[in-house]
């Protein structure tokens, strides 16, 4: 099952040595993408697994998922801030916009103005994508009904960290979650909190700390997909952001062409999501299935499901 969220947004690109030059439009499709009927209890290699906590029990497939932008821009070099395209502008467009919500599940369109003009080619070699959060609802196995997680499911307890804020268009990166039932609701702290949050994984007392997904993705210039500790500005880190940073190869590099004074060109993304068994659960420290201290988790490497392609006309 594939549905495309539809992404309209005119962005103008300001050329570092000239003001002159036409508009382009950028249209960017949001796709789904769900593998159907998929054996979750099927071997895989370990590479599929985590080997920390537990036997693997199952995996769950949400039925809603979006990411919320800080910042996503095109960039022609590392070296040269001014060659970047912004099409999702941090310092333009409000926190609590909609603006910056790519919804993986519907079909809608936002319009967004940035200023500039592109007047001579350029070729964009990155795509960087900064989110705020990533957002997931899914329906848990019928044998956590009774469990709530004020007392137990463990690393589920991390949504009450973050207190019942699911209202994800205005939410800030502090977002937590409900259970209700057995539906969850949820930011991607409590699902990356046993990756990335050493506090969680040594001492298992949460004590309000927040786990982070290293902030940063940067797409292309690169043939392999892997996590980059930067010092400074590289060619991995292109704005010079610093810390772990994502680096994937699923990105086509794109040429855009000078546009004349008054006339508009068009380019076209697809950014595709993978949400098949994306959370993964482990049967935790006793190892015995549907207990308290199971573990939920974004499969390994959840990164690499996504993937981003651009064409101009």
């Amino acid at each position: 099952m594939k549905r495309v969220f539809y992404f309209l947004i005119i962005v103008f690109f300001a050329s570092c040595s000239k003001k002159e030059g036409g508009n382009l439009v950028c249209t960017m499709k949001y796709n789904l993408s769900i593998e159907k009927n998929v054996n979750v209890t099927k071997a895989y290699s370990s590479s599929d697994r985590y080997t920390q906590f537990g036997d693997y029990i199952t995996s769950i497939t949400p039925s809603k998922f979006l990411i919320k932008f800080l910042c996503l821009k095109l960039c022609s070099t590392w070296k040269n801030q001014n060659n970047n395209l912004e099409i999702i502008d941090n310092n333009k467009l409000d926190w609590t916009s909609t603006d910056r919500i790519a919804d993986f599940n519907n079909n809608s369109t936002v319009n967004v103005d940035i200023d500039g003009k592109i007047a001579k080619d350029v070729e964009m070699i990155y795509m960087v994508s900064v989110p705020m959060f990533y957002y997931q609802e899914f329906e848990l196995p019928q044998q956590y009904y009774s469990f709530n997680i004020d007392s137990g499911i463990n690393n589920l307890i991390y949504l009450n960290c973050g207190g019942p804020n699911i209202d994800y268009p205005t939410a800030n990166a502090g977002i937590g979650g409900v259970k209700e039932g057995l539906i969850v609701k949820c930011s991607n702290n409590a699902l990356t909190a046993p990756i990335f949050d050493t506090t969680w994984i040594n001492n298992k007392g949460f004590q309000g700390h927040f786990p982070e997904i290293p902030q940063t993705t940067v797409f292309g210039n690169t043939d392999s997909t892997f996590i980059f500790s930067s010092t400074g500005t590289s060619k991995d880190d292109p704005l010079g952001a610093g810390g772990d940073i994502i680096r994937s190869n699923k990105f086509n590099s794109i040429t855009l062409h000078a546009i004349a004074e008054g006339e508009t060109k068009t380019i076209s993304g697809i950014m595709t999501f993978n949400s098949t068994n994306l959370i993964q659960i482990y049967a935790g420290k006793d190892n015995i299935p549907y207990t308290s201290d199971d573990i939920f988790v974004y499969a390994p490497r959840f990164w690499e499901r996504l993937s981003v392609s651009l064409t101009s006309n």
